[in-house]
């Protein structure tokens, strides 16, 4: 492996951890989990009727249905 390829995997560790660290330190959770979590909220609430959970959302049907095959 070269040298560079190398230190750009170290780089990106580096890096990593760095976002991991202040992530936690500043109590931030990647936008993708915030979502998921109102997603399971709103399908709770809703006793899993998607089309009314997507309303309290304030989405399209077929944009929560979309978000949940991810």
């Amino acid at each position: 492996m070269s040298r560079s390829k190398r230190d750009s995997g170290n780089s990106l560790k580096q890096v990593t951890a760095f976002l991991s660290q202040l992530r936690r330190k500043l109590n931030v959770q990647p936008l993708e989990e915030i979502e998921r979590r109102a997603i399971d909220k709103a399908l709770r609430a809703t006793h899993d009727d998607k089309v009314l959970a997507a309303a309290l959302l304030g989405i399209g049907k077929t944009t929560l249905y979309r978000k949940l095959k991810k």
